[in-house]
């Protein structure tokens, strides 16, 4: 049966993961050999023309605008005891002000405070990022009703501090360099094997739309599968470009799935 594939973009964060994942059982654990050969990392020396990726290699476009970025910043900065106290603070903040439901909020507010900032935390935040006022208005508004951007002064100064010489030195290390090399398989022509396939997610009158992962960068997408003989049977397009003509005009009367890749 002849097929012709539409992605749509998903807006949802999923966590990604820096290295394939394991499937199947036995010893190959679903790892052919043509899959190795498709997600084999280039040589460090050839992936370096992909700096030119990045609109600006700063400390948001590498780390926090790249899923992959922060899980690999997160790998260097546990390497050094002050930077991993740092990014971890930047990391509870972000699940508190974005993620967290609103009646878990006060509760995590509490345990960042009592991680992070106290006397007594393991992992408490260098001397030279806080000042007893922030601590001491921190306090003071943990002790009513918790606004959600109670820490955003200090995860502010936390945050520029990491975009210097932690960041430079990232930039420098082994870390980027395997970012780089997911930024190259990224580059890889599109084929029947670039992404794994889940669940249906709906039906229509033309084929199906199914939940897909890239393997490369592990995003995840909407995969509209078309059954050209079902297409030309109904007399809609007799092209691959009036089928893709199609499915914009679709997107235009419903906007839901997003940007057509």
């Amino acid at each position: 049966m002849s097929q012709y594939t539409v992605l749509f973009d998903i807006p949802c964060i999923f966590r990604i993961f820096r290295f394939p994942r394991q499937a199947g059982d036995g010893k190959r654990k679903g790892r052919s050999r043509k899959w190795k050969a498709l997600m084999k990392f280039a040589e460090e020396g050839e992936v370096q023309v992909f700096r030119k990726e990045f609109p600006n290699l700063n400390y948001d476009e590498v780390v926090s605008k790249s899923p992959i970025g922060r899980l690999l910043f997160t790998d260097f900065c546990n390497q050094h005891d002050e930077l991993k106290c740092c990014n971890k603070f930047l990391n509870d903040v972000d699940n508190y002000e974005k993620l967290a439901p609103e009646e878990q909020r006060l509760s995590l507010a509490q345990k960042i405070y009592a991680e992070c900032l106290c006397d007594e935390a393991e992992s408490k935040l260098p001397e030279h990022l806080i000042d007893t006022e922030r601590i001491k208005a921190v306090e003071d508004k943990l002790l009513g009703e918790s606004p959600r951007y109670i820490y955003s002064d200090i995860a502010s100064t936390v945050r520029d501090y990491l975009s210097g010489d932690p960041f430079s030195q990232y930039i420098d290390s082994k870390f980027f360099t395997r970012q780089l090399q997911w930024k190259q398989l990224e580059k890889k022509p599109i084929g029947k094997h670039t992404f794994r396939h889940y669940r249906v997610l709906g039906k229509g009158g033309f084929g199906e739309v199914c939940a897909t992962q890239s393997r490369a960068s592990g995003k995840m997408y909407a995969e509209k599968k078309l059954n050209k003989k079902r297409v030309k049977k109904k007399k809609t397009a007799k092209s691959p470009y009036s089928i893709n003509c199609l499915s914009l005009e679709r997107r235009k009367r419903n906007d839901r799935y997003g940007c057509v890749c």
